[in-house]
């Protein structure tokens, strides 16, 4: 009798603890997650007057996302499986040595596979090189520089199952910047040098001295002048709540030491802004020389308010495409772009919005090939792409597109180069070129592409354009 009490006890206990997560959503639900993922919604049992029939799949995918205290159980769960265990919870973090946390959208940087080719780093290389020519055309200063990945600069903590490639898109693009003379600005050789860790622990960035003197390496690359003892005042403050802590160990994650200048700053935001996570922001100080556009990514976060407070007017925009058709507007001096290392095949892959420079082509032959071509509206602009015919490229060519008017003369502009992932791989071949609306003849128009490949330069392909 009484060993079947205790059986009565133990199903009991076991009905009430399965049904704690459906009971206690009436009090408890978990509306807010900090995985990169949307919550399910409550789904309806009929629908435009059909019944749902995946209506019970979709209740349980609800359930799965909102039960009782979903966010303290998964925490409880990444923090067993990743403080006991050294296993990550989550496929986007990945758990090194002493409690270090890593991005796993790094690894493939770190071991050196799905890198791309020879061909999309030259794209990349001439894109660039476009873009630092038009800003230099206007006056402005233009300077490049990449945001190393945690374990490029700090991989001691890496797990030892990972054996770290010593090339990479990196090391196989800086070499080409250098020899194309774009400015670049060299952060790999700051963290390298120091003695200091200059990143966080459970973030996937530098910290905020590592901040300060990126800052500075960008200054000297714009030869500017900044005042080195502005920061001499600092303290160290358990406040930084690390993103991959976050999205590893949810509300279980725990604060961490940062750097926190004494500096006050003097700097004004012009526009609505309520976090350096805001898109397109634009600063103003009475104080400060110059203007400057900022192309720039999370790493630019720790970044802004330094630089704001060197720069009468700052811009920083996290948009993309980068937006350089409108520079005249802010009247600028300088432009800098930041880009992470583990997005370089973005420089490739999003070329940035602006006409492309123009040439002169002279002894022009053609041939039938299968180079493809479309037009397109994007809001003041017409886009012009397409594909190459693979069996005409060379690693060097170019693309130039002709604008040729029934009436009057033809212009000819230099386009940008891209490279896109298909399921066999990089598919190097396609181009890109925006034309102003505006700037374009009424009536008929007719787009030449030409393929130039050293001092053979071949009509490909032409296209119809009535504007």
């Amino acid at each position: 009798m009484k060993k079947k009490r205790w059986y009565l006890i133990y199903i009991a206990a076991v009905l009430m603890l399965a049904a704690f997560p459906f009971v206690g959503m009436s009090v408890a639900a978990s509306n807010e997650t900090t995985e990169n993922k949307e919550l399910a919604r409550f789904p309806r049992l009929r629908s435009d007057g059909t019944w749902n029939v995946r209506y019970l799949s979709q209740l349980g995918d609800y359930f799965e996302d909102h039960f009782a205290f979903r966010q303290e159980l998964v925490a409880a769960n990444a923090l067993i499986r990743g403080r006991l265990l050294g296993v990550s919870a989550s496929d986007q973090v990945l758990v090194g040595k002493d409690g270090w946390l890593y991005y796993t959208g790094t690894l493939d940087d770190y071991l050196g596979r799905n890198q791309m080719s020879e061909k999309g780093l030259a794209n990349a290389v001439h894109n660039i090189g476009l873009m630092q020519q038009y800003v230099e055309d206007r006056g402005s200063r233009f300077l490049i520089t990449i945001a190393p990945n945690k374990n490029s600069v700090y991989d001691s903590y890496m797990p030892s199952n990972y054996l770290r490639s010593g090339e990479n898109n990196h090391t196989r693009l800086t070499p080409l910047l250098k020899q194309a003379g774009i400015h670049y600005a060299d952060l790999y050789e700051i963290f390298e040098e120091s003695d200091e860790c200059l990143y966080l622990q459970g973030d996937s960035h530098w910290n905020n001295k590592g901040a300060l003197l990126v800052c500075r390496k960008l200054l000297d690359g714009l030869d500017r002048e900044y005042d080195g003892s502005a920061y001499d005042s600092w303290e160290v403050r358990k406040e930084h709540t690390g993103d991959l802590a976050e999205m590893l160990y949810s509300v279980a994650a725990k604060p961490e030491d940062n750097v926190y200048y004494d500096r006050i700053p003097i700097y004004a935001y012009v526009n609505d802004v309520e976090d350096t996570e805001e898109d397109w922001i634009e600063t103003i100080n009475p104080n400060g020389q110059g203007r400057l556009l900022m192309f720039r990514d999370s790493f630019g976060n720790s970044m802004l308010p330094i630089l704001a407070n060197e720069f009468e007017y700052g811009y920083f925009s996290r948009l993309v495409p980068y937006n350089l058709g409108n520079l005249d507007k802010y009247h600028l001096e300088y432009v800098v772009v930041e880009r992470v290392e583990r997005r370089l095949s973005f420089f490739a892959e999003q070329p940035p919005v602006m006409e492309g420079p123009v040439r002169v082509l002279e002894e022009l032959r053609a041939a039938a090939t299968d180079t493809t071509m479309s037009v397109r509206e994007d809001g003041s602009w017409y886009v012009v792409e397409g594909t190459l015919d693979s069996d005409y490229t060379q690693k060097d060519s170019r693309v130039y597109v002709s604008v040729r008017p029934e009436n009057g003369e033809s212009v000819t502009y230099e386009a940008f180069l891209t490279s896109s992932r298909e399921e066999e791989g990089w598919n190097d071949d396609g181009y890109q070129l925006y034309l102003r609306q505006a700037s374009l003849p009424r009536g008929k128009v007719n787009l030449d592409i030409i393929l130039v490949n050293g001092s053979t330069q071949t009509i490909v392909g032409t296209e119809e354009l009535k504007g």
